[in-house]
């Protein structure tokens, strides 16, 4: 049970005026401040109604009782100082409270008296009680367990009201389906503590030997939003780790909001916080490592800020190695999308979809020195760019303008070196348009009806803007064209493929492509199969893999003659690796491809026309270096043999079963020497290219995977070319580094893993 609204009002927690501080030379734990004076009556006259909270209160899902263990009473949230609740019912020493955001909820009603309010927060303190005393729900109460039940760990007293501690209790379970419970608070008698420690500050420096556990439970109960830097440093330590953090910013159409993240690289799990840009907790997250699945989004209670993730793979270690430079836009993802020799033209991307995408933008970036040279907004229109053969130039086609808050169909030239616009037109675009290229035209195909049954293809001349010819199309037609590089207009109709000259409209060849049998899947938002276009290296190549009639064929572009072919079949999905080698996902099962629950992949020898072998699974962005096709499986990044996809290794994790989890890759593979970088799970990590042995993540790169905009992460995410990498996040941030630099640092910690016998 978990409510998405979150609790907003968040006042300072803990209880009453702070004790002095020990006088012993050691550091200790934060003391917060008291929050106002309101008091409820005595619990033994209260009576449903309105009650606001003093302090700090658990709220269970069951009323504790002496029926039920000790840690099994579903702590789900707590209730912070100054809010307000209406006790609906008062059973024995239990009230029940309903509440429209946390649900039907107990806790004791002592907590809502007057006696109450003058518990005080203590620096937390390791108590050693006998197992004949007693633990309480409340001082007094006659709700109590014997202290055996608390367990082995150590009790962490965090408040005291008199001659009682207030202790944590940690749950059990803690995770039960999408739930997260809290650490309960209950009472003990200080005259049955046998002995007292003060808990060292930096629970979570290398040296401390509190059991994560208590670590977590602390984090849990004393770590509140708007909390300063500070106080989180004392309480846990100086971080392994400071970084950029992701955007804070959760409103559409705002600009991004980047502050800090620390991370603590426990040994037994990974804790961040991450504050604001004026250093105030926003959020933090417990990941715990080697589970039986990836899991994501079990939060603590109804706080959104406060959450639990667990993953199937080892604890990743932090890489820290500094780029050449890195670039700040101003919205959450950045993709490579061209590049020249001293120009790089960047993506830019809110993410967002289904009336939730508001900006993107096309930008260029000094490929030397990082810095912005120039800025095209579209707002929440969709638009295309295509580069000049000489990349000199880009062609920009938007259909919205976001300084005059209207839809605008604008097709401009731009000059890479300086944004400057040399030629505009502008359609009405009334039913839609798309563009593409060919080699030195524009090609602008804009539909004339609401079904785009009748369309106009217009050819224009990409150095001048200038109209070189039109043409008409009606009923079933493909335009094929995919950029500058292919040398011919290229459109298919009526079972037929034909290649127009595009300067003058003339027809240089013809291909019988014959009656289709599946729709082209370029066509689905959520394809990722086809081709990977390499910005840094665009092919040079004239032949091309394309859906024609009932086949896959390898058509060359200049001569119109076929060189390869591949059976199309609704139930499969290619993707190229070169003009010989396809990848070929098939579903085995169900009505269509997608709607499949098992899947195999054949590698396909178009040369041979045979399948040279077949593994279990969905196998996808393939990346072949000599006698080896690298590619993830299901999500997990592996090494086949070419020759006979025999596993060579496939990267580590405690996954119990074959679940695809391909939603967690963020980008195509990058070879670096003898590693291999890939976005998996929200970070670059980074594996030894022959064992797949995982040395970590790269450090203040955050990454991730984003909906319908595949084909831009698979291209332009992460390339390697020319001894530099480039690396789009999600934060707003494009890196380059300097390859050899990086690749030292790498072997260093490759170094450092031998030097630990491979431990992580």
């Amino acid at each position: 049970m978990r409510s998405r609204l979150s609790i907003k009002k968040r006042l300072c927690i803990v209880l009453a005026a702070a004790t002095c501080l020990s006088l012993v030379p050691l550091p200790v734990q934060p003391v917060k401040e008291a929050g106002p004076t309101v008091y409820a009556d005595g619990p033994g006259s209260l009576k449903p109604g309105k009650v606001t909270l003093r302090q700090k209160a658990v709220f269970y899902e069951n009323a504790p009782s002496r029926s039920r263990s000790l840690r099994n009473h579903n702590a789900a949230y707590y209730g912070l100082p100054g809010q307000t609740f209406r006790v609906s019912d008062v059973k024995g020493e239990m009230a029940f409270i309903e509440s429209d955001e946390l649900g039907n909820l107990w806790l004791p009603a002592w907590y809502l008296s007057k006696e109450a309010g003058q518990v005080r927060n203590i620096d937390p303190l390791s108590l050693k009680l006998p197992d004949s005393s007693s633990i309480y729900a409340a001082p007094g109460s006659s709700v109590r367990w014997p202290a055996s039940q608390a367990g082995s760990m150590p009790l962490i007293a965090v408040s005291k009201w008199q001659d009682w501690y207030g202790v944590l209790i940690s749950p059990d379970p803690w995770k039960k389906e999408r739930t997260i419970y809290r650490p309960a608070v209950m009472w003990v008698k200080a005259k049955d503590v046998k002995s007292k420690e003060k808990l060292p500050a930096g629970l979570l420096e290398p040296s401390s030997e509190l059991p994560i556990e208590a670590v977590r439970n602390l984090t849990d109960y004393l770590v509140d939003e708007g909390d300063s830097k500070s106080y989180v440093k004392q309480l846990l330590g100086e971080p392994q780790v400071k970084e950029h953090s992701r955007n804070q910013e959760q409103r559409s159409g705002r600009p991004p909001v980047i502050g800090e993240t620390w991370r603590y690289e426990a040994r037994e799990a990974l804790f961040t916080a991450t504050f604001s840009p004026a250093g105030k907790l926003t959020t933090w997250e417990w990941t715990f490592p080697n589970a039986a699945a990836f899991e994501g989004n079990y939060y603590a209670g109804s706080h959104d800020p406060f959450s639990y993730r667990f993953s199937a793979m080892p604890l990743l270690r932090t890489i820290e190695a500094g780029p050449v430079w890195r670039n700040q836009g101003n919205l959450n993802f950045t993709f490579l999308l061209e590049a020249s020799r001293n120009v790089l033209l960047i993506k830019g991307d809110d993410g967002g979809f289904s009336g939730m995408h508001d900006n993107s933008s096309l930008y260029a970036i000094d490929r030397s020195t990082g810095k912005k040279l120039w800025q095209q907004d579209a707002g929440f229109g969709w638009y295309t760019a295509v580069p000049d053969r000489k990349r000199e130039h880009v062609t920009m086609y938007s259909a919205y303008n976001p300084e005059k808050k209207a839809y605008e169909s604008r097709v401009r030239h731009i000059r890479l070196t300086d944004g400057r616009i040399l030629w505009e037109r502008k359609h009405k675009a009334e039913f839609g348009l798309t563009m593409t290229a060919a080699s030195g035209a524009i090609l602008l195909l804009e539909g004339l009806d609401l079904n785009a049954k009748k369309s106009m293809l217009s050819v224009v001349d990409q150095q001048n803007g200038k109209l070189r010819w039109k043409k008409a199309l009606s009923g079933e037609y493909r335009l094929l064209n995919q950029g500058t590089e292919d040398p011919y207009v290229l459109i298919e109709q009526s079972g037929k493929l034909t290649a127009y000259e595009p300067m003058t409209g003339k027809i240089a060849w013809t291909y019988k492509s014959g009656k289709k049998v599946m729709d082209d899947p370029a066509w689905d938002p959520y394809f990722t199969g086809g081709y990977r276009y390499e910005p840094l290296s665009p092919p040079g190549t004239t032949s091309r893999w394309m859906l024609l009639g009932d086949k896959w064929t390898l058509l060359n572009m200049k001569s119109g003659k076929r060189e390869g072919s591949y059976p199309a079949n609704e139930m499969e999905r290619i993707e190229v690796l070169d003009e010989r080698y396809l990848l070929v996902q098939r579903a085995l099962d169900g009505n269509y491809f997608t709607g499949a629950k098992s899947y195999e992949t054949v590698l396909y020898d178009a040369v041979n026309q045979r399948e040279l072998w077949t593994v279990k699974g969905r196998a996808a962005r393939g990346i072949m270096e000599g006698d080896v096709i690298y590619l993830t499986l299901n999500g997990i990044p592996a090494a086949v043999e070419k020759e006979t996809g025999e596993t060579i290794w496939k990267m580590e994790t405690s996954l119990k079963n074959s679940v695809d989890v391909t939603q967690l890759v963020g980008s195509s593979f990058g070879i670096l020497d003898r590693y291999l970088l890939i976005s998996f799970g929200g970070d670059m990590i980074v594996l030894d290219k022959g064992k797949g042995r995982i040395l970590g993540r790269l450090g203040d790169i955050p990454t991730g995977n984003v909906d319908l905009r595949e084909q831009a992460a698979r291209s332009g995410a992460l390339n390697i070319a020319d001894g530099e990498v480039y690396i789009g996040t999600v934060n707003g941030a494009f890196v380059r580094y300097d390859a050899e630099e990086l690749k030292e640092r790498l072997d260093e910690r490759g170094a450092e893993m031998d030097a630990a016998g491979g431990q992580n």
